[in-house]
C-alpha cells in the first residue's frame, strides 16, 4: 500500500526567540507521534523568523531616501518599504494590486469572504513589490506581518538552506533520527497562493526524471517534480494562513533521495531572462506579432 501522512504540529505561540528544534520535538512528542527515520519536517518561514529573533517593529526602522521616494509613489509605509529594500538583492517589478482590483481586473469577492475588510487592507497595501533574493522571486522580499502584533514584521533569514541544515543536525543529535527538513513560504500564485520551499537539507529537492521511461517504455517529456515545493504544498493543507496555529508538519512515508545538499544549489539551472526572451521570439515567429500582442493585452 502506498501512503503518505501529513501530521500537523501545533506549537505554543512564539512571539520572538525560541529553540526551534526543541519546539518541534516537544510538539511531536506531546502529540504522541515523535520523529522517525525518513520523516520530512516542513517548517514555516514565519516560525524560523520568530525563533531566530528576526522580528522588527516598523516604527524603529529609519527609511532611506530611496524608501521615502518609493513610499510616496506607492502609498506604502516608508518603514515597510525600507525593510523590503534591505532584504532583497533587487526589485524587479511593482504590482498595483489595489488599482487592478478597482478596475475590475480581479474580483475581490472571489478572494475574500469579508470584502469590506479586504478593501481596507488594500488601502494600507495598495502595491506590492516583486523582488529577487537567494536566487528566488519573492513578494515584498518575504516581509510579513501576519500572526504578529500590530506594527511588527517578520524578516526572512539570509540563508534558508543553512537553517534547514541546522534543524536536521539538531534533530539527529538529540534523537538519533535522520530526517529531512524543508522551510516553506506562502507566495502569490495565479490569483491565489501556494506554499513553496525556500530552503531544504537532507532531501534531493528535485526528482530529475526528464526522459525517464513511462509505463509503455516511452521517454517522458517532463517528470522533473519539484519535490521540496510539493512537500510544502502538502503541509500547507494544515498550515493554512490565519489562526490555525500549525507552523510545522511531519510528512511521513514519503520516498525520497537523501542528500546532504540545499535547495538553492540543487535546483535546475535556468537562465530565466534568456528563456523569457526566447519564448517571446518563438511566439512572435509562430503566432505572429499581432496575436502575441493581443494575448499580452487581454
Amino acid at each position: 500500500m502506498c501512503r503518505v501522512e501529513v501530521i500537523g504540529l501545533r506549537l505554543r505561540v512564539v512571539e520572538e526567540g525560541c529553540d526551534i528544534v526543541e519546539e518541534i520535538l516537544n510538539s511531536a512528542g506531546g502529540q504522541g507521534v515523535g520523529v522517525v527515520d525518513g520523516d520530512v519536517i516542513a517548517v514555516t518561514d514565519k516560525l524560523v523568523s520568530k525563533c531566530l529573533s528576526r522580528v522588527i517593529r516598523v516604527g524603529d526602522v529609519k527609511p532611506s531616501e530611496n524608501a521615502l521616494k518609493l513610499a510616496k509613489k506607492t502609498g506604502l509605509d516608508p518603514g515597510f518599504v525600507e525593510l523590503v529594500l534591505r532584504n532583497c538583492d533587487d526589485v524587479l517589478a511593482v504590482v498595483p494590486f489595489k488599482k487592478i482590483v478597482d478596475e475590475g481586473l480581479v474580483d475581490l469577492a472571489s478572494l475574500s469572504g469579508d470584502v469590506e475588510t479586504a478593501k481596507k487592507l488594500l488601502e494600507e497595501y495598495p502595491d506590492f513589490f516583486i523582488t529577487l533574493g537567494e536566487g528566488m522571486l519573492w513578494s515584498d522580499s518575504g516581509i510579513d506581518s501576519s500572526n504578529l502584533p500590530p506594527g511588527h514584521y517578520a524578516i526572512p533569514v539570509k540563508d534558508h538552506d543553512e537553517v534547514a541544515k541546522m534543524i536536521r543536525e539538531g534533530i539527529l543529535r538529540i534523537t538519533g533520527k535522520r530526517v529531512a527538513v524543508v522551510i516553506c513560504d506562502t507566495e502569490i500564485f495565479l490569483g491565489g497562493s501556494l506554499d513553496f520551499a525556500r530552503g531544504s537539507w537532507g532531501i534531493d529537492p528535485v526528482d530529475r526524471c526528464f526522459a525517464c521511461k513511462d509505463l509503455y517504455g516511452k521517454p517522458k517529456y517532463g517528470g522533473v517534480d519539484m519535490v521540496a515545493h510539493e512537500v510544502c504544498s502538502a503541509a500547507a493543507l494544515l498550515f493554512k494562513q490565519a489562526a490555525e496555529g500549525v507552523p510545522a508538519a511531519i510528512i511521513r512515508g514519503l520516498k525520497y533521495r537523501e542528500c546532504e545538499c540545499g535547495l538553492k544549489d540543487s535546483l535546475p539551472r535556468v537562465r530565466l531572462g534568456r528563456v523569457i526572451k526566447e519564448v517571446v521570439k518563438e511566439s512572435v515567429k509562430v503566432l505572429g506579432l499581432k496575436n502575441t500582442l493581443k494575448h499580452l493585452q487581454t
